[in-house]
């Protein structure tokens, strides 16, 4: 390229010469970085900074000015620019080129113009290197040897950088492979004194940059990477063995806890699904024994009106009940001291206890021995004792925490075992309730036909009389008014369940709290009955009614739990011909649960607006809370057929359809109970999806609606494992696609836009599927719902 550029430019018109300075040689283009004065004719000046540098078809001479070095190229190997040393100061006139990626001038006439002192040499950065600003510079830098070798173009040397290994070259005009840079080794430091250049045969010429040096005495030895002695080498295999073991060790120990942390979790999930307590103490006695190597797992409930700790045995057996006020000796005083004192308690050898227990001597007479309170709601439950019957043993840090959680676990799963049985209670009284209304439909429709065939029989009756047909037609006729007599009975049966009647409210809140008064007096419970002595009658349902009133008052009571001042109070007055209810009692800072209480609300609202009342929470500053029933009054004699409320159709659907709301914006979640409220749904709102998800395991919920960005689980996670337990799953998004919506609402499932229109809320309500009796899991304290 340089012998064709030369002869052009011999055989055309001398053209204009353009003087530039080193920098502005350099210039380059993106993308391809080419030279931006390529072909150019150019005059430089520049002092010279190292000898020539000759390759096989080329010859170098760098020069610079100060600031930036520019490159001087004459074709072969000739030896006109060794005429020129270090320190000469001269004036190039040519035409810029490049070779490999490097701007270079070939030059047609050199003038000396004097001598200066000689470029010092430039103190940079390896990485400084990794790029044109240094290009044609004398320049010192250090580095680690990464590689070293040799080519047909002379021997090399790899040194470490940022940006790759930064290449190190000696050029030799001929092949000489024995040629070395020395006796460097990889890891050595070294330092290097060359001239920054570039060798980059393919563009963009933005790349592979090295450093040419004159002969190997410009790389000079800083530090050496020794060899490590065998003593030493066998020391440091020694500690690698010892580190490589230990850490062996801990990894089949952290091992062994993930998978006992593993087993014990599942065992807590599997408990919360068993049948009885029976089954529940068979359970843990099999998984006990493999998970934390006990030998004997004893389960005792606390029987609230008795005082005791009852034991649970397999069916068949007699189990023990231990007195809380007098306790036996042996570890049964143990499990009684782990109730009172609320913590767990560890005996690693039972000949040493504090407690009485050397009593206990025989064969299954335990060694050590570990106990376990079971908490629920902040209350215990009961105790789990852990026995070792074959040694003494000292439950570890990790085994005491498994083993309280695992309790508080089976603590969980009783008061669910209460509460299924409540449920149970309530779905066979739904039943019922469904039966009567279907009686009821039925026989209403039986009537007329029963009428029509028994005038048809007794005039067919009358025509006969006499006559041949006479004793069949009679026949006809008597099993048509006993087919009408039985119709009656069912008609009056179905009645009975529909019609209201007068209930006085005096007596039902005093029956009630005599109910009560037992177990309140065992918690420590004081009771104020304020309510009136006269007979103050509502027209409604007995049975109702007392369900409500019930539901209050265990909630009342679930709430003193950790209240210093354990008070509940009944008042009853009369406003405006009205009666009001209130039930009244202390609680301590952040006790109350607010979804609880939105739940007790959302199962009684409907009970008492089909009265024609209302019953509201009302919380002050400064005040106790409580809960007001307001009922309209009636006489003692008064009785009247329930009318339809205006709303029959929501407010019959309130009966049998309950909606959870999973929605952390108070206003939002506000709308929707106020909306799914005015059309008769009882409302459980939450403010997170992990609550959700864990009372949707405790209760069958008819409708679920979750806002995308509630917090905890996702929405899609969410809606897969809630799939079995709630009837449709609704939910509400903030940006609405309707493609997506009609994609989603295909599986079942359905999206609101929020905030949330009644339109599109009374669209998704109309494609429920209408269930059976509501699936309302009841408040539970103490066995009463």
């Amino acid at each position: 390229m340089a012998l064709a550029t030369a002869a052009i430019a011999a055989c055309l018109p001398a053209t204009a010469q353009i003087p530039l300075n080193l920098q502005g040689v350099n210039t380059r283009t993106p993308p391809q970085y080419t030279a931006s004065n390529l072909g150019k004719r150019v005059i430089i000046r520049g002092v010279v900074n190292a000898p020539a540098f000759h390759f096989p078809t080329y010859t170098w001479l760098t020069i610079d000015d100060g600031s930036y070095g520019a490159v001087l190229q004459l074709p072969g190997r000739t030896t006109q620019l060794d005429n020129h040393h270090p320190g000469d100061h001269i004036e190039a006139e040519g035409t810029v080129d490049m070779q490999a990626g490097m701007v270079v001038v070939i030059p047609e006439r050199l003038t000396p113009l004097g001598q200066k002192r000689p470029t010092a040499l430039l103190e940079v950065q390896v990485r400084d290197l990794m790029g044109p600003r240094y290009l044609g510079r004398l320049v010192v830098a250090e580095g680690r040897v990464v590689e070293t070798g040799a080519t047909t173009a002379g021997p090399y040397m790899l040194v470490d950088a940022p940006d790759g290994p930064y290449r190190v070259f000696m050029p030799s005009p001929v092949a000489v492979p024995t040629l070395t840079l020395g006796d460097f080794r990889k890891g050595d430091r070294v330092q290097l004194r060359g001239v920054a250049l570039q060798y980059c045969p393919q563009p963009p010429y933005n790349r592979w940059y090295e450093m040419l040096i004159a002969n190997p005495e410009d790389i000079l030895g800083i530090e050496r990477n020794s060899i490590v002695p065998p003593l030493a080498l066998l020391a440091a295999t020694g500690v690698i063995v010892a580190i490589g073991l230990i850490l062996w060790r801990r990894e089949r120990r952290l091992r062994t806890q993930r998978e006992r942390l593993r087993k014990t979790y599942q065992l807590g999930e599997e408990i919360l699904s068993s049948s009885s307590a029976e089954a529940m103490l068979e359970r843990i006695g099999d998984a006990l024994a493999a998970i934390l190597g006990v030998t004997r797992v004893q389960l005792f409930i606390y029987n609230r009106a008795a005082k005791t700790l009852d034991q649970v045995v397999a069916e068949g057996s007699e189990g023990v009940s231990i007195s809380l006020s007098a306790p036996p000796g042996g570890t049964q005083a143990g499990a009684v001291a782990c109730f009172h004192y609320r913590t767990l308690l560890v005996i690693p050898d039972i000949s040493r206890s504090p407690f009485p227990m050397a009593e206990d001597h025989g064969a299954n007479a335990p060694k050590s021995v570990l106990f376990v309170p079971m908490m629920a709601q902040g209350e215990v439950a009961g105790v789990l004792e852990m026995d070792q019957n074959d040694r003494a043993r000292d439950f570890t840090a990790d085994e005491q925490a498994l083993a309280q959680h695992l309790g508080n676990q089976i603590g969980v799963a009783l008061r669910l075992l209460d509460q299924r049985s409540v449920q149970e209670q309530l779905f066979r009284t739904e039943k019922l309730a469904a039966v009567g209304r279907l009686i009821s439909g039925v026989v209403n429709e039986l009537q007329a036909p029963l009428s029509s065939i028994s005038d048809l029989a007794n005039r067919a009756l009358e025509r006969a009389h006499n006559g041949p047909a006479e004793r069949d037609v009679a026949a006809i006729a008597l099993e048509a008014q006993k087919a009408a007599q039985l119709v009656a009975r069912l008609v009056s049966f179905a009645a009975a369940e529909q019609e209201a009647r007068p209930v006085c409210v005096s007596t039902l809140l005093h029956n009630l709290i005599e109910f009560r008064e037992g177990d309140w007096k065992a918690s420590g419970i004081r009771v104020r009955d304020l309510a009136s002595q006269d007979h103050l009658y509502v027209l409604g349902s007995q049975g109702q009614l007392e369900q409500v009133f019930l539901n209050l008052l265990v909630h009342a009571e679930q709430s003193l739990a950790e209240a210093p001042q354990k008070v509940i109070t009944v008042r009853t007055s009369i406003l405006a011909k009205r009666l009001l209810v209130e039930i009244v009692y202390s609680t301590s800072p952040g006790s109350q649960k607010p979804e609880e209480t939105a739940a007790v609300l959302g199962v009684t609202r409907s009970v008492i607006a089909g009265h024609g009342g209302e019953v509201r929470l009302v919380e002050k500053v400064n005040t106790e809370p409580r809960f007001e029933v307001e009922l309209p009054m009636t006489s003692s004699r008064e009785r009247t057929p329930a009318a339809a409320p205006v709303n029959a159709t929501a407010r019959d659907h309130a009966r049998r359809m309950t909606a959870l709301v999973i929605e952390p914006e108070e206003t939002a979640q506000r709308q929707l109970l106020a909306l799914l409220s005015a059309r008769g749904y009882r409302v459980v709102p939450v403010g997170n999806a992990d609550t959700g998800l864990e009372l949707a395991h405790r209760m069958r919920f008819d409708a679920a609606f979750c806002s995308v960005h509630a917090p905890g689980l996702n929405w899609v996670e969410l809606s897969e494992r809630m799939h079995s337990r709630v009837g449709e799953f609704i939910l509400l998004s903030d940006g609405y696609d309707p493609e997506l919506s009609a994609d989603f609402e295909s599986e079942n499932r359905f999206v609101l836009p929020k905030p949330v229109q009644e339109p599109e809320l009374d669209r998704v309500l109309r494609q429920l599927d209408p269930p059976g009796p509501a699936q309302v899991v009841p408040i539970v304290k103490n066995g009463a719902a």
